[in-house]
């Protein structure tokens, strides 16, 4: 079995939402046939490297921002292309989060780093989110019947999108020790209660669409399974691009 999806099946389990079986051994099969870069030594070793500097930490951060910021609004652009109205409300409600996040992690660098943020500064960095909430998002009305995603286009996106939540998990486990090395003692219990809501957020996620995957595979098994390790490639080479084009992992 591979460590990376035995961590993310024993968080889930941790948090008392036990993986759905089919999906749990379909995710132990993906990372056992392709796994996972950011699962192995090498990864977290260049990563904590990395982040002995200030600056690139620091950037790192801005980068997270960013990259939440942006996945809100992918994830509400893939909502209105589903017919499955009840997968739709929860990838809406995982887009808010990824807004959310987006806003927690410029608000970390201002806890680490509070003399890096010019008020200027800190307005162009809260741009970065969306800032979706119940009340304020783009609209929920479907595409048009031509715009719409087939069932097995829509389940391609979201298992991807539940490999990359686990690589999230991952990287949220990665980043935890190193943010507590940088903060001054009188934030680090804010913190953690910080790490503590993105690992619960990402764990949240992995879970909805585990059972959504695992309602697909009932119906579908040979069709889920070639797609979920499909999906594990995909995830595994954009891994590695971002460690090849950047020089370094980026923790999201």
């Amino acid at each position: 079995m591979h460590h990376v999806s035995e961590l993310a099946l024993h968080y889930m389990k941790s948090y008392g939402i036990p993986a759905p079986p089919t999906y749990a051994q379909l995710l132990r099969e993906a990372c056992e046939t392709h796994p996972p870069p950011h699962g192995m030594a090498w990864y977290g070793n260049m990563y904590r490297q990395l982040a002995r500097k200030a600056e690139w930490f620091a950037n790192s951060l801005i980068i997270n921002s960013d990259k939440e910021g942006f996945g809100a609004r992918q994830l509400w652009r893939f909502s209105v292309l589903m017919e499955d109205q009840q997968l739709a409300e929860q990838v809406r409600l995982h887009s808010m989060d990824e807004s959310r996040h987006s806003n927690m992690f410029v608000g970390v660098l201002d806890l680490i780093f509070p003399s890096a943020l010019e008020a200027s500064f800190r307005e162009q960095l809260k741009q970065l989110s969306p800032r979706y909430t119940p009340r304020n998002h783009p609209p929920t009305a479907l595409a048009g019947p031509d715009e719409l995603m087939s069932p097995d286009r829509v389940m391609e996106g979201l298992m991807e999108g539940n490999l990359t939540e686990v690589r999230a998990l991952i990287l949220q486990l990665l980043l935890r020790p190193v943010m507590q090395a940088y903060a001054p003692p009188e934030h680090r219990q804010k913190l953690l209660r910080v790490s503590d809501r993105l690992i619960h957020d990402e764990t949240k996620h992995i879970e909805y669409s585990a059972r959504f995957i695992e309602r697909y595979a009932q119906q579908h098994r040979e069709w889920t399974r070639a797609a979920m390790l499909d999906a594990q490639k995909r995830v595994n080479d954009a891994s590695l691009e971002e460690v090849s084009v950047e020089g370094l992992p980026i923790p999201i």
